[in-house]
């Protein structure tokens, strides 16, 4: 694979959690059958079967997610959770994205589908490739400097253009409402235009 190639998957990835809040797990599953072209949405799944591993096994994201819920369930058996895997953080977090608005992430999100039918490599991959990112770019501020930093940065960013409670808590997936409020305090923005908009 050529550089252009790593940089372009990377910058996907980049916007896929730093516009879309995808959270890793996330990412790394995105699957064809995810995304609506027409409509330029991507449903998170209440549960897909996680072949991303070995000879078509469930991968190491998952392999772990398994062995913390065997930590609380000590009388299961691993293949009992493995076959419900992959699945999202929460009940929540099965929701529908859409990315209608930026070009760029629908630039990303058409590569990743053409070339490889989704996100095509590991958690561990995904991981790398971020660091890499943030090496060459040391203007980058430390809230970016992980993948669910990059979830944050999203949240920060919808919520400062107004993307209101609601709309912001069923984009993130969040179950606690107080997550979505944290993200609407961030600075006097939104404070302004709801003033600016009330006293025309």
């Amino acid at each position: 694979m050529g550089n252009t190639q790593r940089r372009l998957e990377t910058r996907a990835a980049i916007l896929l959690g730093g516009r879309l809040g995808l959270r890793p797990g996330e990412t790394t599953h995105l699957s064809t059958s995810w995304i609506d072209l027409e409509r330029q949405m991507i449903q998170i799944p209440t549960q897909e079967n996680c072949t991303k591993g070995r000879e078509g096994g469930i991968c190491g994201y998952c392999r772990q997610a398994v062995k913390q819920r065997l930590d609380h369930n000590p009388n299961a058996n691993f293949q009992s959770f493995a076959d419900r895997y992959w699945l999202p953080k929460t009940e929540a977090a099965s929701r529908t994205i859409p990315y209608h608005f930026s070009y760029r992430v629908r630039v990303a999100v058409e590569l990743l589908l053409n070339e490889h039918g989704g996100w095509p490599y590991s958690f561990s991959t995904l991981q790398r490739r971020l660091e890499t990112a943030l090496e060459q770019s040391p203007e980058l501020s430390n809230d970016a400097t992980s993948l669910h930093g990059l979830r944050a940065t999203a949240a920060s960013y919808h919520a400062g253009r107004g993307l209101d409670l609601p709309a912001l808590r069923a984009m993130f997936g969040w179950e606690d409402i107080k997550t979505a409020r944290q993200y609407l305090n961030v600075d006097g923005a939104m404070t302004r235009r709801a003033l600016d908009s009330i006293h025309q």
